[in-house]
């Protein structure tokens, strides 16, 4: 059931290094390729249509921007994501991959004509003049890459969306059968595709603002109409992500939606939500700030006032990717499957057969609890059940979690986990037994005061005395 090795991530967390990864990641196939390609593809047909050699070479160096982020830092932080997924949760990448086996590999061959034409659009750019028929087969590469680039979004968010509103996908779990266009076709598919397609053009189109900024120190007229080019998409833009996001946000099944405001700012302000609202509208403002100033007096307007838009922009998209993993908890595919990698049908199986006889990679020694062997077994199953959100004395550290408790108070809240206390955590699934095993694990960290993952026990030991 549980046929994977075990891998620790000491200090940073799994959590935080993937969080990081995905959205450095967002940042850059949204804005430099989603939206990058739609903004550069209307700005190289209106230098076309307008005969203006100036826009042209403009929208090229945005473009060489854009390029270089694209292939370079999202193509590896893509990659990134494969990786670390693999490694924190192999079990729902698994299940994502058995049901939407042919969409991942469609993407796959979507991504790779993206890259091609983005690559062909880019080198064939300088050596198509205006004008001419190749300038023309240009924007076609163009409009190519764009259209790609679209459509591995659309696939992505169709899974993406499963994972929070599955809907009836399964007909049976077992032998499990899934229903694939249900699965595809989930409630949030369309809302939140069209958000991201809004929000991709708007966070683009504030990149494009900062680098014409850049480009046009010496020529304020072709700043001026870049600025008000880009503007007019990315205010046309804020009304219909806002639209779509009200859309996406309603089809969120009730108990992320209690989630939201929590999962906006830290579970220690989540007695304030009003610190999540003023926090949103101070991203916002430095946006509206920057954009509609840029707009309005693209020749007078400092540089400082684009970079606080884009840190307002980059503020806003990591704030949704944030509250999107959040109010997921306590499942990883809802309803399906806990962070953890637990099925949620299989709990009442593992509770009453135990947990550890079914963990592959767990020495056989290690798979039923006795006394001498209490504290490996407990180690085995903090490993299993706790490390994807905690590190030892790292971020979101668990020896911080249990301060202040002895062994049968840590029993004790181990069995209260799911709770209307901790919604968002995941029940421990195991016997009696193994929950025990964890409660002792858990206060020996406490009470030798463990500072790293070297300074745990690494052999067989028994429970040691109060």
């Amino acid at each position: 059931m549980f046929d994977y090795p075990i891998f620790e991530m000491p200090l940073l967390g799994h959590r935080f290094l993937f969080a990081f990864d995905a959205i450095l990641h967002v940042f850059i196939s949204h804005g430099a390729a989603v939206g990058g390609s739609i903004i550069l593809m209307l700005s190289q047909w209106l230098a076309i249509r307008n005969n203006d050699r100036k826009l042209d070479e403009l929208s090229y160096k945005i473009l060489f921007t854009f390029f270089i982020l694209a292939t370079a830092v999202g193509a590896l932080t893509g990659i990134g994501i494969w990786i670390h997924i693999n490694i924190i949760n192999p079990a729902a990448i698994g299940a994502l991959l058995r049901v939407f086996f042919w969409k991942w590999f469609i993407e796959w061959i979507v991504f790779n004509v993206e890259m091609i034409f983005l690559l062909w659009w880019f080198l064939s750019w300088k050596s198509a003049p205006l004008g001419t028929p190749a300038k023309a087969k240009n924007f076609k590469l163009g409009m190519t890459y764009a259209i790609a680039s679209w459509f591995t979004m659309a696939i992505i968010t169709a899974i993406l969306g499963f994972m929070m509103t599955p809907g009836n996908w399964l007909k049976s779990y077992f032998p499990a059968e899934p229903d694939y266009l249900a699965a595809l076709f989930n409630p949030s598919w369309i809302p939140s595709l069209g958000f991201r397609t809004f929000w991709s053009i708007a966070w683009a189109s504030a990149m494009a603002m900062l680098l014409s900024w850049l480009f046009t120190r010496n020529d304020t007229e072709l700043r001026q109409k870049a600025m008000r080019l880009y503007g007019t998409v990315l205010l046309a833009c804020i009304p219909l992500f806002c639209l779509f996001g009200a859309w996406y946000y309603d089809q969120f099944p009730q108990a992320a939606k209690d989630l939201f405001w929590m999962g906006a700012i830290t579970r220690r302000l989540a007695a304030h939500p009003e610190y999540a609202t003023y926090l949103m509208v101070g991203l916002s403002s430095m946006v509206l700030a920057g954009a509609v100033s840029l707009y309005a007096k693209p020749k007078r307007t400092p540089l400082v006032m684009a970079v606080i838009m884009l840190f307002g922009s980059m503020g806003l998209i990591g704030e949704f990717e944030r509250v999107r993993e959040f109010v997921r908890k306590p499942y990883i595919i809802y309803d399906y499957m806990y962070a953890n990698g637990v099925r949620v049908a299989d709990v009442p199986y593992l509770n009453k057969d135990g947990y550890l006889k079914h963990a592959a990679f767990v020495p056989p020694e290690f798979r039923s609890v006795t006394p001498d062997n209490k504290l490996m077994a407990g180690k085995y199953l903090y490993q299993m059940q706790c490390r994807y959100c905690h590190t030892v004395n790292g971020i979101n550290a668990i020896r911080t979690r249990i301060q202040g408790m002895d062994e049968q108070s840590i029993f004790i809240r181990i069995g209260a986990l799911n709770s209307p206390a901790t919604p968002f955590m995941p029940p421990f699934t195991g016997t009696e037994e193994e929950r025990h095993a964890l409660a002792a694990y858990l206060d020996y960290i406490r009470v030798n005061k463990v500072e790293s993952e070297d300074d745990l026990v690494k052999s067989s030991a028994p429970v040691y005395a109060h």
